[in-house]
């Protein structure tokens, strides 16, 4: 299914076609307009319904691509020429065939608010519209919200203000045998005066004939003992961690803690065995892990200006930067949020040929992260140096920039391997793969203390294949310097296996549904997992107890 930002972008490319406007009902068609389909009409008619200020405005786009089963629809209250300007518009998209609604987006400057709304006015709205639009049998077919997101969008007009809308976005999964399908069924996004704003639905196809039966489950507390395994639980560094019941404040946000996590892969609920990522994903990899020890130098990179930035390009790539212009990128900071951290800024030569994003604390000048680009034919030749001659040069970079507490890294790495294309995927069907290498060595590392992996603290460098220097890299800098604590006197694995099982929420059954690149399987799978709907939890390596890190935001 398109985003919205994609079909926003589709529908305007086609709205500036467009050489009259109609009512939303009207048939008249224009050179930009395709005739609407009378199953897509009949659903549209529905919609405004429900949704009367949709009446109102204008068809400025409709169509979609030839070979595309899906319809799309573009609205708005000004005329063409004037889009840009629109105080109220929407994107409907539908299945053309069946008159399916799939989603729509809907951008009202009268609907715009700092204030989000409340997770039970999202739920009652968000309900109450679903009740309507598939009726009282048809609202069985989903289960109860399992999920709650918040979201936060703005504009800046042409004389600096800022128009800002929050929503709360609740979903409803599509169930099978009374089991949900895993990001399968309803999405909306309600704000704070009870407007529903996006609506998505993902439907599905199905021979019920090949679903797997839930009794063919096996027990929960059989499935428990394979799943708390040593393997099945990881011990971390954090420098920045919640406070007990996950309740941050000043006080405890950046304290830093030592905290046992537990694995929440998929298990089959036939077997017992854990899902491999194989069965779910088309591109297949195998994760390795390697230590390695620094002796980091600790300089840092400081650019607070454009003059310093260019000075900063200079030094480390090598760029004639007076040739070029830089230029400081300004954020939208939403009122509900702290200001950035972070200032961007953008540099390129007057020939276009290098480009180079760099970011930096907007305090203090460190410089966090520096992309390099070039437009050179270099990139598609093969590579003149070896991954090893690359990791030695990011190894050398990291010595020298490095946090000067990073004595020892782990390098985590991914190594493709060639796909196993699974028996039901209709071979013929498939698109014509082509090697496309990277033109860049990828590492990617975690910092080491006692030699348990730090996981807020990690870093980058991209070496270039023909060049064998360094065009990106991210520096993880804590905002203070976090005294970890000792490893030394710490519960055990099986101890912290214990209080995890004692109070995380229990297992549910699900199905989800394996893909390959753009073919579902005939079938889902049965599985077990964690329901993480509340939140999630882990123990305190030091204490043993059981923090719970809930993810339902605040009641307004």
């Amino acid at each position: 299914m398109l985003a919205p930002s994609v079909l926003a972008e589709e529908v305007e490319l086609g709205a500036t076609q467009a050489t009259s406007t109609q009512a939303a009902k009207a048939t008249e068609t224009t050179e930009a307009l395709t005739p609407i389909p009378a199953a897509v009409q009949k659903t549209m008619d529905r919609l405004f319904t429900l949704q009367p200020e949709l009446k109102k405005l204008n068809i400025i786009t409709s169509g979609g691509r030839e070979d595309s089963q899906r319809f799309l629809v573009g609205l708005s209250d000004r005329p063409e020429e004037k889009i840009k300007k629109e105080d109220m518009s929407a994107y409907l998209e539908f299945d053309r065939n069946t008159g399916d609604l799939l989603s729509f987006d809907i951008r009202a400057t009268a609907w715009a608010s700092e204030k989000l709304p409340s997770r039970q006015l999202a739920q009652d709205t968000a309900e109450r519209f679903l009740t309507e639009w598939f009726g009282t049998e048809g609202r069985k077919q989903f289960g109860k919200p399992t999920r709650y997101s918040d979201f936060g969008s703005a504009t800046r007009n042409e004389d600096g203000s800022i128009v800002s809308w929050r929503t709360c976005s609740v979903e409803f999964p599509l169930l099978l045998n009374g089991i949900p399908i895993e990001n399968k069924g309803v999405r909306l996004e309600v704000d704070s005066l009870g407007h529903i704003t996006t609506y998505s639905y993902d439907p599905v196809d199905v021979d019920t004939t090949k679903i797997p039966k839930p009794d063919t489950a096996l027990p929960i507390e059989e499935v428990i003992k394979n799943m708390t395994t040593a393997d099945s639980i990881s011990l971390n560094y954090v420098q920045e961690q919640s406070g007990k019941d996950g309740q941050a404040s000043e006080e405890t946000k950046t304290k830093p803690g030592l905290r046992y996590d537990l694995d929440s892969r998929y298990i089959h609920a036939q077997t017992g065995n854990k899902v491999d990522a194989k069965e779910l994903a088309s591109v297949q990899s195998k994760p390795t892990e390697t230590k390695t020890v620094l002796h980091p130098k600790g300089q840092t990179l400081i650019a607070r200006s454009e003059e310093e930035v260019k000075q900063l390009l200079a030094k480390l790539f090598d760029i004639n930067s007076a040739t070029g212009t830089v230029r400081v990128h300004q954020p939208i900071n939403f009122p509900w949020e702290k200001e950035k951290r972070y200032l961007d800024y953008r540099f390129s030569t007057e020939d276009g040929q290098v480009t180079a994003h760099i970011t930096t604390d907007k305090k203090t000048g460190h410089v966090y992260s520096v992309s390099l680009s070039t437009n050179k034919e270099q990139k598609k030749q093969a590579a003149r140096i070896t991954e090893e001659q690359a990791f030695t040069v990011a190894r050398d970079f990291l010595e020298t920039y490095a946090d000067s507490s990073t004595t020892e890294l782990e390098l985590q790495q991914e190594i493709f391997e060639k796909p196993e294309i699974p028996s039901w995927v209709d071979k013929s069907k498939l698109p014509e793969m082509t090697d496309e290498q990277n033109d860049k060595y990828q590492f990617h590392f975690t910092k080491l203390h006692q030699g348990i992996p730090v996981r807020d603290h990690s870093y980058q460098v991209d070496i270039d294949k023909q060049t064998g220097k360094v065009v990106y890299f991210y520096l993880s800098t804590p905002m203070e310097k976090a005294d970890l604590p000792d490893s030394q006197n710490i519960v055990t694995k099986e101890e912290a296996l214990a209080t995890l099982i004692k109070y995380r929420t229990p297992l549910k059954l699900k199905y989800i549904w394996p893909w390959y690149l753009d073919q579902q399987a005939p079938a889902p799978l049965l599985i077990y997992a964690w329901d993480n709907s509340d939140g999630f939890g882990y123990v305190d390596a030091l204490t043993g107890e059981y923090i719970k890190e809930p993810i339902d935001q605040e009641d307004e």
